[in-house]
């Protein structure tokens, strides 16, 4: 095995480490792109330890909202880049300044909404289980 693969393997198995010491649950599915486990934040969120951020989704509507998601996470993105460039020239155009926070502020408020539904979920699969 080359020397770079080797390091390579090593920096993944310590990823992978860092997450279980920092709470996270290894899960069954893997990635789909490279094949390592899944993991699961305390946040909910589901990474990959060396792409990141994943998304499982099971039905047409899951995959509906998976990308009305990552569509609002790129426009929030945007808009706070946006801002700031508008704040680095000192820009005085005001009107524009606002419309972004704006944008900012709206996109960030529906992300919210949609991530407390996706905290929801789990809760309620966890409380019909223990019913069972």
């Amino acid at each position: 095995m080359s020397e770079t693969r080797y390091s390579r393997n090593q920096d993944v198995v310590k990823k992978m480490a860092d997450l279980l010491r920092a709470g996270a649950t290894m899960l069954s599915e893997r990635c789909p792109i490279c094949g390592l486990p899944l993991f699961r934040l305390k946040s909910g969120e589901v990474i990959c330890p060396i792409h990141g951020r994943v998304y499982i989704v099971r039905t047409e509507s899951e995959v509906t909202r998976v990308t009305v998601q990552g569509v609002l996470e790129n426009l929030e993105k945007i808009a706070a880049e946006e801002i700031a460039r508008l704040m680095e020239k000192r820009s005085e155009d005001l009107d524009t300044l606002r419309e972004w926070l704006d944008v900012l502020e709206r996109t960030e408020r529906i992300l919210s909404i949609m991530r407390g539904k996706e905290q929801e979920k789990p809760r309620k699969d966890e409380e019909s289980g223990k019913t069972k």
